[in-house]
C-alpha cells in the first residue's frame, strides 16, 4: 500500500512539474535574457572572426523587448525590436520595419547559436555580454547606416554575417 502511495505521489508531482515548463521551447526563456556580442561566424568553409566594427550586440529583456547595437560611420546606432520564441525559433520585429525569423540554440561552450536554416550550415556564434545597455526612454533611435570597411565580413541580416566573396 505503501509503495502504491508513493508512486502516486510522484505521478502528481512529476504532473504538476511538467505543467509549469513551457514544453514548446527546448530551452527556458531566461537562457536567451541577456546580452550576447558577436564573436564568429560559421560556413562552408569552416569557423571565422568577427572583429572591430563588424561586431554586434544582442540585448534580450524579460520583457520580451530588446535592443540591436552596431557599429556605423558616426559611432555606435542601435535599433529597438520585440522578440519571442517559439520551439527553437527565434522571431524578431525590429522598430526599423525589418523581421527576422531564425533558429537558435546554444553550444557546449555557452554561445548563443543563430541561424536562418535547420541544420545550422551558416550561424553567427554569440557570447555572453555581460550587462545590459539600458532601453530607450524615447523611442528607437535609428542611426544611418553606411558599408562598413571591412572587407572580411558582410550582412547577411542584422544577426548574421558571412565572409565577404573575394
Amino acid at each position: 500500500m505503501k509503495k502504491i502511495y508513493y508512486m502516486m505521489l510522484l505521478a502528481l508531482l512529476s504532473i504538476t512539474v511538467t505543467s509549469c515548463r513551457d514544453w514548446d521551447s527546448p530551452y527556458y526563456i531566461d537562457d536567451i535574457v541577456g546580452s550576447w556580442v558577436s564573436e564568429f561566424g560559421h560556413d562552408y568553409r569552416g569557423d571565422f572572426d568577427i572583429l572591430g566594427y563588424n561586431v554586434v550586440r544582442y540585448d534580450f529583456y524579460s520583457n520580451y523587448t530588446g535592443r540591436y547595437t552596431f557599429y556605423t560611420d558616426y559611432g555606435l546606432g542601435y535599433v529597438d525590436f520585440d522578440w519571442e520564441t517559439r520551439g527553437d525559433r527565434l522571431y524578431i520585429r525590429y522598430y526599423d520595419g525589418d523581421y527576422e525569423s531564425l533558429y537558435y540554440g546554444f553550444d557546449n561552450y555557452g554561445y548563443l547559436i543563430l541561424s536562418t536554416d535547420y541544420h545550422y550550415r551558416e550561424y553567427t556564434a554569440y557570447r555572453p555580454g555581460g550587462a545590459f545597455h539600458a532601453p530607450a526612454k524615447d523611442g528607437p533611435r535609428m542611426a544611418r547606416t553606411q558599408g562598413t570597411d571591412s572587407t572580411d565580413v558582410k550582412s547577411i541580416s542584422k544577426a548574421l554575417k558571412a565572409r565577404a566573396t573575394d
